[in-house]
């Protein structure tokens, strides 16, 4: 029994790290696109540089859940297998 609940929080740590990468991704073209270009933002732009750590957050903080899902999906999965 005890797998289920490995299982099911694999799967929310997965589904909740795919969510903040494509969040991410997309938070990070919307501000690329409606940046006003000032001097500071020109650069920005071109070498995708920013100063602004949130959009880099968002993507660590992704990618940690997502590997935290993908280890306790293979401990629930493992459990599973061997629960008589």
């Amino acid at each position: 029994m005890s797998y289920q609940i490995f299982l099911g929080m694999g799967g929310f740590f997965a589904l909740l790290g795919i969510i903040f990468i494509l969040g991410n991704r997309r938070e990070k073209r919307r501000y690329y696109n409606n940046i006003l270009l000032t001097r500071r933002d020109i650069k920005e732009t071109i070498t995708h540089e920013h100063e602004r750590f949130w959009l880099l957050a968002w993507k660590i903080g992704g990618w940690i859940s997502l590997i935290v899902g993908i280890v306790l999906l293979t401990i629930g999965g493992i459990l599973w297998y061997i629960a008589p």
